[in-house]
């Protein structure tokens, strides 16, 4: 079985050891690489390509969100999670503005941030209950769901709605009958016609409005 790769951009050495150790403890997961400040993250992890990168914002010679900037260019198929101790709305904004696709605190339990990983390397996007809740709240000015509704096609909206359930994309397209690029496909279309970038964004939208 292939190993998710994962990358750890981490300026605390006690914390950046332990999750590098819990990675590889594990079948599942294997750590190439970590990084204690953007520069060398900036410098190595094009190379490694990891599947999964876990970003820590405060480093101590560029914010984590300016790293995600200047790495996204160079590693396209690398997932980024924030992992992190700042649960404020604007940091959650900025960075997956900036391309992240989930948002995790540090005080996550083990099992949950494995399960995570996995998860952002399958197509989702884990976000801590909390960041949750605080980024539905803040969708005041969404569309009302029937006018989400509106503008998807039928399919689309099967889609969507899957996808609200916490369905990863082969699970959605088994349950449709149809391909796993068929699946992203349309969810190319979703993100257009809603005017967000990730299917975090699309899900809130739809959940702000249930």
């Amino acid at each position: 079985m292939n190993k998710i790769t994962v990358a750890i951009v981490e300026d605390n050495l006690e914390i950046s050891q332990s999750l590098e150790l819990l990675l590889n403890s594990t079948e599942e997961y294997t750590c190439i690489g970590a990084c204690p400040d953007s520069q060398t993250a900036i410098n190595t992890l094009p190379g490694l390509s990891p599947n999964v990168i876990l970003m820590d914002i405060n480093l101590p010679d560029e914010s984590g969100i300016e790293c995600i900037k200047k790495l996204k260019p160079h590693l396209q198929h690398s997932q980024i999670v924030m992992l992190t101790m700042y649960d404020d709305s604007e940091k959650v904004f900025e960075a997956l503005a900036s391309g992240a696709i989930g948002y995790l605190l540090k005080r996550t339990p083990k099992e949950k941030l494995l399960a995570a990983i996995k998860e952002a390397h399958e197509g989702g996007s884990p976000m801590s209950m909390q960041i949750a809740r605080m980024v539905v709240k803040s969708f005041d000015s969404v569309p009302k769901k029937n006018e989400v509704k509106a503008m998807l096609s039928e399919r689309e909206w099967e889609i969507l709605e899957h996808l609200a359930k916490g369905k990863r994309y082969k699970e959605i397209a088994a349950s449709l009958f149809i391909g796993t690029e068929t699946v992203r496909s349309h969810l190319r279309n979703i993100y257009e016609k809603l005017q967000v970038r990730s299917s975090t964004e699309a899900v809130l939208k739809y959940l702000n409005n249930k």
